[in-house]
């Protein structure tokens, strides 16, 4: 299911609303942007959230208290800008109240924060998180569905029967730590001190918590770690990889797993799939390996896909990309129009 998929993965970056929906539909094939929206807005059995590295994510409602826990007694990027000024008193005091204020509302947005004379000050209300990135990591809050602007609702009032028992800071992340290496594994501390967003010291600390369960392999001459339970299935034949073809959107939790990307993405293009402004491009791997960037464009009703090959790609690729992209558009509900293929541009045009 997308909720199981959600928490093996750890959270799905989701800044990008259709990107994370498009990398649950590649590990649940039968997934609809639909169906994800669902998920998250009716169902609610999926909470988008800032989580590691102080990005908004996907998670697995069930994982709201272990993600609160992760962050707690850690300070926003808001937090520490008023704590550099000499105002964080001040700054946590103007959160409680917009929490009081939530918890009145259930479901408000910035508009809501204005009307009520709480803060005109344009770094508080900052549509990358402001205040309400401080409501969600104090576990007050998640995103609600939009309605002319950003929205967020109340824990209480969203899922009033959900279990609220948030694990301290350190078992919080040395579980998140396990759950890493069981989806991403074989990794390095430096991989998910990367993942994770944290100072060497407290990745070290976790890292030496689960050292006793972790067994060392060496990939392309490289030492790295895995745990214990998990060497069987990772030494297990490979056999069904041999030809298989993905197509992994932008963000997609793959490449953000690890700091060396050149296990799936070959050096000599590294640019051309993580660009400026931390801007990641959707991948086309054959056999594991990223040999193209793609993207969706929709025009009309139609969907196109961009496909900007690393060098030839072959008549089995091309054939197996013909069949994925019509795939790709029945997720958004809409038919393909074409797939183009084009040289490698830092002018991509509009993109999603």
């Amino acid at each position: 299911s997308a909720e199981a998929a959600a928490a093996e993965l750890a959270g799905i970056q989701a800044q990008i609303h259709p990107a994370a929906g498009l990398a649950l539909w590649n590990r649940t094939p039968d997934l609809t942007h639909a169906g994800y929206e669902r998920m998250l807005f009716a169902d609610r059995t999926l909470v988008k959230l800032w989580g590691q590295r102080g990005t908004l994510h996907a998670y697995a409602s069930a994982d709201w208290p272990l993600v609160c826990g992760m962050l707690a007694g850690t300070k926003s990027w808001w937090g520490r800008s008023a704590d550099r000024a000499e105002q964080y008193d001040a700054y946590a005091e103007l959160v409680e109240r917009a929490a009081a204020l939530l918890e009145e509302k259930q479901v408000m947005g910035r508009s809501d924060l204005r009307a009520a004379g709480l803060t005109e000050e344009a770094e508080h209300l900052s549509p990358w998180g402001g205040i309400f990135a401080d409501l969600v990591r104090h576990g007050y809050a998640c995103h609600a569905a939009r309605d002319g602007e950003g929205l967020f609702a109340s824990r209480s009032s969203w899922l009033p029967g959900l279990a609220w028992d948030p694990p301290e800071r350190d078992a919080a992340n040395v579980a998140m730590l396990r759950r890493y290496l069981r989806t991403y594994g074989p990794a390095t501390l430096q991989d998910f001190k990367y993942w994770r967003g944290v100072k060497s010291a407290d990745a070290q600390r976790w890292w030496a918590a689960v050292e006793p369960d972790l067994a060392t392999v060496v990939v392309d001459g490289s030492e790295q770690s895995v745990l214990c339970a998990d060497l069987d299935e990772l030494l297990a034949p490979t056999d069904g990889l041999a030809n298989s073809v993905r197509m992994l959107y932008r963000f997609d939790p793959f490449l953000l797993a690890h700091k060396d990307k050149r296990w799936l993405v070959p050096a000599a293009h590294h640019k051309q799939v993580f660009r400026i402004a931390g801007h990641i491009e959707g991948v086309i791997l054959d056999r594991g390996r990223a040999i193209a960037t793609w993207r969706y464009v929709r025009k009309g009703r139609g969907l196109t896909i961009v496909v900007e090959p690393f060098g030839r790609i072959s008549q089995r690729v091309r054939r197996k990309v013909e069949r994925i992209a019509p795939r790709i558009a029945a997720y958004f509900d809409v038919p393909l129009q074409e797939i183009v293929e084009q040289p490698f541009s830092l002018d991509t045009g509009p993109r999603a």
